[in-house]
């Protein structure tokens, strides 16, 4: 409720071309008016520092530079937001170890200058960077600022600066500071300097005004008209310059020539504490106080609209306490709210959000939207759980239909007579024009419980669609209603219709389905599967028709279809701009151009051109993702979405005529010098001249879309060099030149908020690396004149020591040809000495692991191509070229190295090797195959001989004590295992030599474990092993036992 009391005293709007709408509608120059829907809308506050920005306390302050960065004053200090970063200020003159100054309050200039009033005085932004310096330290350090103001004449600045009870006027260019009187004790709250160049300033005991005269202020006065004693709180003026006063318990004051002060109480109760007010639009202020939120008052019709922290609400307010309110050049409102920051579309009227459950009077009841259908102006809305809510922009929800509903209502339609058909999960009804009362949708042969998914009429039938197929019931009562999609096909869910003139099409849960009419009526043999390969695997979510006869084709994961009048289809995905692959809804056709609602956003395409515009997507799109099929348009060409949190409406009428490019800006340069130190010069400047030798330059840059960064791409290049574009996202906004060599640079950049098209706004960066002394023209010259002279006396010193040192070198030449060759002979023997040492083992003198690898692939491939000459010939392999694989392993060695040391073990082994030798042939290997393990391969011997060899070793190794170290006879003993290969004749190549020596070591433990001094073999697998038993004993050897012919020593 407003209280006002007067105190006396003496449609059409121009499509850009290639630019997305982000909801950045603020940016154009002139405020659309409000529409119908605004009344029932809720703003959406958003928070774009995130949920831990590095500020902490409120934030007092927001202003904004030449540049468009957004500086916030908070309680550690400086900050400034580009969009996706905070940066904190630098205060240059201040020392490294000692504190930054306490900030206390920030204005700007009509140059887009920032002034930062401290505890120790004033400081200047210096422009381009987020360094700030002290203006005149000797005159204004010991002056703790709390709040200022400035004005800008053309050869000085006057700044007017309050600290807690005193008032000061300083100019800029005679640096000459002077203090303001005052009534006694009276504490400053608010400064504000009119474009008439009035000052006026907020006290606790009231307002008073000075005019400019000659570069200074006159003494201050009372403000006429305005009452004396009151609390003055926030001081500000309209468009119109009407001055605006805010107080702390006496509500609002707005003064205007005509009427002088007029007071607005703007609640019936106390009035709530007034702490910061701006015009949002023309004639409507928007008031932040302490402790009740935002107040949105309208000058023009005398109304209020509250928006206080309400934690169900989707993008709410984040806090009651307003300590700070902001319009900046594009139209946006920044809010300190509380310890955050919130940001608000206050220019923004063409997307209405009205969310469900609300607390608004006449609101929408419930949250979730699950359909919606326009009839007329008039706005049927599924929602919540069950039953139907009638919306209107003038009244809101003016009635409930069909409340005896069980289920959430997710089919709406209405056909041309304004028959509403509406369909919930076990139930489908017809509620005809002027009635609130649901009807049963009979359909013969179908049951009126049935959920109905799509509806489609047309004068000559209604057709019906569900997960039980699609059904026609002809208009005439006589003709029979049929079942079209019998169960011979091979989808027969449907989920969206569409009847043209001369077809029906049908979207179906996989695929799209069409079929032409044989005198307005479908027969099933007429509808066929649409042939797209893409479309042929989706859900179809939804269909329209657009006035050009296009037809377009809403899926759930491959974006949106068109097939155009020249009988193609185009196709419409994230990749060209899209917010989102999966398209649920399209409302319609408005102002030449068909609206679309996506799980991430709403987007238009122009019927003709085909341009694709984004109207609202990333954080602002609070009601995404948006219901199937819930989208409609209403009489007046305003597009309706339902979605997870009530209702997005676009009034087409209220779009921008023009957009305005987003300020694309440097953040940061820095400059890595050749010892390593860091500049940081400022941005704004034209050119940059670099010196010589750089090591690393940095480039971070942005386009200040505050609403939605995320969505925006970059590309870069440096002209001149690199005429290839490089492209960027939104988080690797950073060109870094490393070592760059000497000469003229130009850095270009580009954004794009669509994808594909690029703006025509190029960021260019002028720059120049100076050459080092030794990099310049002159520096060359005369190093390729020295080089010449030095070329020319080394040559005529070559030629005379030519013939002298020709002689010398065909000597030594000689000489060294003979030292060579002695040397080649010597690296050979050595060569050959150091091969048999890589294959031999040092202790014993037999072969190692090394030899056996080297040498077994050449024996096993003798072998293998013996046995495919007996395949090829049917001839029965002899066992004469078997082979044989012993491995020898001393019992109980560990014992000898225990007892009598490792010497005594190396001695073992070495008599061992000697025993062995005198066994096995010189065609043989004997090989020291571990520490106390030797293993032979015997060539050419028959299987049945291998327990002769065996029992051999068995007998040579303890046929007689060892003698250690010649006092010392120790008595050794051995385990033999042993195999033959291959295992397995008619398989041969089944197991390798490794697998095989692997059979031969289980044996060995065969040996082991029967008492050793022993020796176990295998010399055969079974003919009747299958290959699975084959495989798993190739993976566990000791299953061989089970399958093979195994020998034991009695």
């Amino acid at each position: 409720m407003i209280v006002v009391r007067a105190l006396s005293s003496s449609k059409r709007f121009l499509k850009p071309l290639g630019l997305v709408w982000l909801g950045v509608f603020a940016c154009v120059a002139v405020h659309a008016s409000e529409t119908q829907w605004q009344s029932h809308a809720q703003p959406v506050f958003l928070s774009p520092l995130g949920n831990s920005p590095p500020i902490e306390g409120q934030v007092d302050t927001i202003l904004e530079d030449q540049q468009g960065f957004i500086w916030l004053v908070a309680a550690n200090g400086l900050w400034r937001w580009d969009s996706k970063s905070l940066v904190r200020a630098r205060f240059t003159g201040v020392d490294n170890d000692a504190p930054a100054p306490q900030v206390n309050h920030g204005f700007s200039d009509a140059k887009g200058r920032i002034w930062i009033g401290t505890s120790n005085g004033l400081y200047r932004q210096t422009p381009g960077t987020s360094s700030f310096t002290a203006v005149a330290p000797g005159q204004l350090q010991n002056i703790t600022v709390q709040a200022g103001t400035v004005i800008s004449l053309p050869h000085t600045d006057i700044v007017i600066l309050a600290s807690d009870r005193a008032l000061y006027q300083f100019d800029t260019a005679s640096a000459q500071l002077e203090q303001l009187p005052i009534a006694p004790n009276a504490r400053i709250h608010a400064l504000h300097v009119s474009q008439a160049n009035t000052l006026w300033v907020g006290t606790d005991k009231g307002l008073y005004r000075s005019d400019l005269n000659k570069n200074r202020f006159a003494p201050l006065q009372i403000a006429p008209g305005f009452p004396e004693g009151i609390r003055v709180s926030t001081i500000t003026t309209t468009a119109k310059e009407n001055l605006v006063v805010g107080t702390a318990a006496e509500g609002l004051f707005v003064q205007s020539e005509a009427s002088g002060f007029r007071n607005y109480t703007l609640a019936q109760d106390d009035s709530p504490w007034l702490f910061t007010v701006t015009e949002i639009r023309p004639d409507v202020l928007l008031i932040g106080t302490f402790g009740d939120g935002l107040i949105e008052l309208n000058l023009a019709n005398q109304t209020t609209r509250r928006f206080q922290h309400n934690r169900l609400l989707p993008a709410s307010l984040s806090d009651n306490d307003i300590w700070s309110l902001f319009r900046d050049s594009r139209g946006l409102v920044w809010i300190g709210s509380g310890a955050t920051l919130n940001v608000y579309d206050a220019g923004n009227v063409a997307v209405s959000h009205i969310f469900g459950d609300s607390g608004q009077p006449e609101g929408l009841m419930n949250r979730k939207v699950h359909a919606v259908q326009a009839i007329g102006n008039k706005l049927i809305v599924g929602s919540g759980e069950h039953g139907l809510e009638e919306f209107t922009a003038e009244q809101g929800t003016t009635r409930q239909l069909w409340q005896n509903g069980t289920d959430p209502v997710e089919t709406l339609f209405a056909d041309p007579a304004g028959n509403l058909y509406a369909s919930a999960n076990f139930a489908s009804v017809i509620i005809p024009p002027n009635s609130a009362q649901p009807l049963p949708l009979n359909v013969d042969g179908r049951s009126a419980a049935t959920f109905t998914t799509a509806l489609a009429s047309s004068s000559e039938a209604l057709w019906i669609g569900g997960t039980d197929g699609l059904w026609q019931q002809p208009a005439i009562a006589t003709e029979p209603t049929i079942q079209l999609l019998p169960e011979h096909f091979s989808e027969r869910r449907v989920a969206s219709l569409l009847a043209t003139p001369d077809s029906l099409w049908v979207g179906s849960w996989q695929g799209l389905l069409h079929g032409k009419f044989t005198n307005g009526l479908l027969n099933s043999s007429n509808i066929k599967a649409v042939n797209h390969p893409r479309l042929a695997q989706q859900f179809i979510a939804d269909l329209y028709a657009d006035s050009l006869g296009q037809l377009w084709v809403a899926t759930s994961g491959a974006g949106l279809f068109v097939y155009t009048s020249e009988y193609r289809w185009l196709e419409f995905t994230t990749d060209v701009g899209l917010p989102g692959d999966n398209v649920t809804a399209i409302a319609g056709e408005s102002d030449n151009q068909v609206w679309v609602g996506t799980s991430h956003g709403i987007a238009a395409i122009d019927i003709e051109q085909k341009l694709l515009h984004v109207i609202t997507a990333g954080p602002s799109a609070v009601n995404s993702p948006y219901s199937r099929a819930a989208a409609t348009m209403t009489a007046a060409g305003d597009l309706v979405f339902g979605g997870k949190n009530g209702l997005t409406i676009v009034s087409p009428g209220a779009l921008p005529r023009q957009m305005t490019p987003l300020s694309l800006n440097f953040t940061q340069l820095e400059i890595i010098t050749a010892d390593n130190h860091k500049v940081h010069p400022a941005t704004t400047q034209a050119h940059i001249e670099i010196s010589a030798l750089p090591k690393r330059i940095s480039f971070e840059f942005v386009a200040l879309d505050y609403l939605d960064p995320e969505h925006l791409q970059y590309r870069y290049r440096l002209a001149g060099s690199e005429n290839n574009w490089i492209q960027l996202d939104a988080d690797h906004r950073i060109v870094t030149l490393t070592d760059p060599a000497p000469g003229e640079y130009k850095l270009e950049l580009q954004y794009s908020d669509n994808v594909t098209t690029w703006q025509n706004t190029t960021l260019s960066q002028r720059f120049t690396v100076l050459p080092a002394w030794y990099q310049t023209i002159y520096a060359s010259m005369a190093s390729l004149l020295l080089l010449a002279i030095a070329i020319f006396v080394l040559h005529q010193l070559g030629l005379r020591h030519y013939r002298h040192r020709q002689n010398v070198l065909e000597r030594k030449i000689a000489e060294r040809t003979a030292e060579l060759l002695t040397a080649n002979e010597k690296l050979s023997e050595q060569a050959l000495a150091l091969e048999k040492a890589s294959l031999t083992d040092s202790l014993t003198g037999l072969h190692n692991r090394r030899f056996l690898n080297q040498n077994m692939q050449r024996d096993v491939c003798r072998i293998h191509r013996y046995y495919k000459d007996c395949e090829a010939t049917n001839t029965r392999p002899s066992e004469q070229s078997d082979m044989l694989f012993f491995i020898i392993d001393l019992d109980h060695f560990k014992r000898i190295n225990d007892n009598h040391g490792h010497q005594a073990g190396d001695a073992v082994l070495v008599e061992t090797q000697r025993r062995l030798s005198a066994i096995f042939r010189d065609s043989d290997y004997l090989v020291r195959w571990g520490g106390e393990e030797f293993l032979a391969v015997v060539q050419d011997t028959p299987r049945d001989e291998a327990y002769l060899l065996a029992e051999r070793i068995v007998k040579a190794v303890n046929a007689s004590d060892m003698n250690i170290n010649g006092h010392t006879q120790l008595k050794v003993t051995c385990s033999v295992g042993f195999a033959a290969y291959p295992l397995h004749q008619q398989r041969y190549s089944f197991f390798d030599w490794q697998s095989t020596v692997g059979i031969a070591d289980a044996a060995l433990y065969g040996a082991k474990r029967r008492n050793r001094d022993t020796w176990m073999g295998i010399t055969g697998i079974r003919s009747t092993v299958s290959d699975s038993t084959l495989e798993l004993i190739k993976q566990q050897p000791a299953r061989i036992f089970d399958h093979a012919n195994v020998l034991v020593r009695q």
